[in-house]
C-alpha cells in the first residue's frame, strides 16, 4: 500500500512539474516574441519612402510585452503625421547587447532615433548575484559596471551618428522601484547621470525621463507594498498574472502599490505615457 502511495505521489509530482514547465515555456514564448514592427521585419516588408521613420531602441521597456508599450502609444499618435515607428526593443538586453545589433537599426534608414537602455545594466550592478546572472543569460564578456555602460552607450551613439542622418535623443532611465532611499533607485539615478553626460558630450538631445518621474513620484509619496529583490520575483509574478490571469498591467501596478511601475522595473500606462510624451515632443520639435 505504501509503495502504491509513493508511486502515486511521484506520478502527481511529475505531472504537475511537467504542467508548470509547459506553462512557463508558453509565457516565455509570448513574452519574448518580437514586435511585428521590429527593424528586421520593417526592412523586409519595405515602406513608403514618403513617410519618416522613428526607431525606438531599448530593452523590455521598449519591447512592450512585459510592460505597457510606449511604442504602441507613439504609433497611434504619430501615424497621422506620416511617421512610422519601429520597435527596436528586446527584453533583458544591456547596452552591450545593443552594440551588436546596430546594423539592423541603420538598415531602417531612420529619421529619428530614441535610445532608452540601461535599466538592466543598473540592476546587474547591484550585487554579485545579479552580475553573474546577466553574464550567463545575456552572454556578456565581462561583469557589468557603470564605466563599461558609459563605453557601450558612447559606442551606440557614435555609430548611429556616423552611419545615419537621424536626429538622436537619449532618454534617462525610469526609477528602479519607487522607494527613494533604496540602492536600486540610486543606481537608476547614477546611470541616468551617465546618459545625460553622454548626450551633452555627443551633442545629442537629452530627454529627462528620470527627473520627470522622480518629481512625479515625490509629489505623490508612493508606498509600494514590496521591496526590490535581485531575483525579480515580483516581475515574474506580474508576467504570470498578465498572461495567465489576463490582468492588465495597470491593475497589477495598483495592487502592488506602485504609481508609475508594475514590478519595480516595468511601466504602467501612466509611466509609458510619460515616455511617449517626451518622444512625441522631441519628434515634433525636430521635424
Amino acid at each position: 500500500m505504501a509503495r502504491k502511495i509513493i508511486v502515486s505521489l511521484v506520478v502527481c509530482i511529475c505531472i504537475f512539474g511537467a504542467a508548470f514547465i509547459g506553462i512557463y515555456k508558453l509565457i516565455e514564448k509570448k513574452a519574448q516574441t518580437l514586435p511585428v514592427n521590429d527593424p528586421i521585419a520593417f526592412v523586409q516588408q519595405g515602406h513608403d519612402a514618403k513617410k519618416k521613420v522613428l526607431v525606438c531602441i531599448g530593452d523590455s521597456l521598449t519591447h512592450g510585452t512585459v510592460s505597457v508599450s510606449y511604442v504602441d502609444m507613439l504609433s497611434s499618435r504619430l501615424s497621422n503625421r506620416g511617421i512610422v515607428v519601429i520597435n527596436a526593443g528586446i527584453n533583458s538586453q544591456l547596452a552591450y547587447n545593443v552594440t551588436k545589433r546596430l546594423d539592423a537599426i541603420v538598415a531602417c534608414r531612420p529619421d529619428y532615433i530614441t535610445i532608452l537602455i540601461g535599466s538592466n545594466d543598473a540592476v546587474a550592478s547591484l550585487s554579485p548575484y545579479s552580475s553573474r546572472r546577466y553574464i550567463r543569460q545575456m552572454k556578456l564578456p565581462q561583469p557589468p559596471t557603470l564605466k563599461w555602460y558609459r563605453e557601450n552607450l558612447l559606442e551606440i551613439c557614435r555609430e548611429l551618428s556616423c552611419r545615419t542622418h537621424a536626429k538622436i535623443a537619449l532618454i534617462s532611465l525610469p526609477p528602479i522601484g519607487e522607494r527613494f532611499d533604496h540602492p536600486a533607485f540610486a543606481a537608476s539615478e547614477a546611470y541616468s547621470r551617465v546618459i545625460r553626460d553622454v548626450a551633452l558630450s555627443e551633442r545629442l538631445t537629452y530627454l529627462p525621463l528620470h527627473e520627470n518621474m522622480t518629481a512625479f513620484l515625490r509629489a505623490r509619496n508612493p508606498h509600494p507594498l514590496y521591496a526590490f529583490r535581485d531575483d525579480k520575483l515580483l516581475m515574474y509574478i506580474a508576467i504570470a498574472r498578465h498572461f495567465l490571469l489576463r490582468q492588465s498591467y495597470d491593475d497589477i501596478s495598483r495592487t502592488n502599490g506602485f504609481v508609475l511601475l508594475t514590478d519595480h522595473l516595468h511601466l504602467n500606462s501612466t509611466g509609458a505615457g510619460m515616455v511617449a510624451d517626451l518622444i512625441e515632443n522631441f519628434v515634433t520639435k525636430a521635424d
